[in-house]
């Protein structure tokens, strides 16, 4: 639904640029599917095929299952507390304009390319100083995007939100046949489920779901058809994916903080009428 259709929606506080704003984010979140189905996607031909075979079959000893989410932990906390460093208070980028953006992106997917290709290409040791570089990396990002959306960083919350892209997964927008209201706002669910635990908390538990992921880029980079092209595909699908849905994330709460639970029920509208145009057309 546009902006331009916002009218034909229940009258809400929110007008029809938040709408916009809130929809967009909403299919942000959608459009950042997993970053191992994007890999296939990325790589295509045979090395897609195989990185879309080992996703089904290849697993792991428990001992180095366990070793892989000890360093998801360890990485995501030393990233916590360094990420944030020199962004303790929010940006206004509308009266601040962001003179390094042109450059950022390219030089932070060549950065996380180079550390994913040297971490396939010489195994275990070289994987544990990867994740190391790209989840600081990815941390580092998310947090300039909390900062630019009006977080303030010195806040334990702010920062607590940081920590909450990585345990978000994406989420349809609109009603598939069989789907409840919990499923077509599983980003509403999933944030209320981690809302008011312990950073200490938090960590681990978002360093589960992050350890998964790293679970399965060690297996797929082991493949001898992949290797090394599988850690740099990766390590781009990953900062692509996290900073798709920290974009979404920071602006919906930048919403929140203007219009409060408002969203949550325009959000509930925008899906209700997505679906009731998908059964229509």
């Amino acid at each position: 639904m546009s902006a331009g259709s916002s009218n034909e929606l229940a009258p809400l506080t929110l007008d029809s640029a938040c709408i916009t704003e809130l929809q967009q984010a909403l299919e942000r979140v959608e459009s950042g599917r997993g970053v191992l189905v994007r890999l296939a996607d990325l790589m295509g031909g045979a090395v897609g095929q195989a990185a879309m075979l080992g996703m089904r079959t290849l697993g792991l000893a428990p001992a180095l299952q366990a070793r892989l989410q000890a360093t998801a932990e360890t990485a995501i906390r030393r990233a916590f507390d360094l990420a944030v460093v020199g962004m303790d208070r929010p940006r206004d980028v509308s009266a601040t304009p962001d003179d390094g953006a042109a450059w950022r992106d390219p030089a932070l997917k060549a950065a996380v390319t180079v550390s994913g290709a040297v971490g396939g290409f010489t195994g275990l040791p070289g994987l544990m100083a990867d994740v190391s570089f790209t989840t600081l990396t990815i941390m580092r990002e998310i947090a300039r995007i909390a900062r630019e959306q009006g977080e303030d960083l010195s806040q334990e919350e702010a920062r607590a939100a940081c920590l909450e892209v990585f345990a978000l997964r994406a989420f349809p927008f609109g009603a598939s046949k069989g789907q409840g209201e919990d499923n077509e706002l599983g980003y509403f669910s999933a944030r209320a489920m981690l809302r008011g635990r312990p950073v200490v908390m938090l960590v681990s538990e978002v360093a589960t779901h992050y350890g998964l992921g790293l679970s399965r880029k060690f297996a797929l980079q082991m493949m001898p058809v992949a290797g090394a092209l599988c850690g740099a595909s990766l390590n781009v699908a990953f900062l692509s994916h996290y900073r798709a849905v920290a974009q979404a994330h920071f602006t919906i709460r930048r919403l929140e903080r203007e219009y409060g639970p408002e969203v949550r029920r325009t959000a509930i509208d925008l899906k209700a009428h997505a679906a009731a145009q998908m059964r229509e057309s």
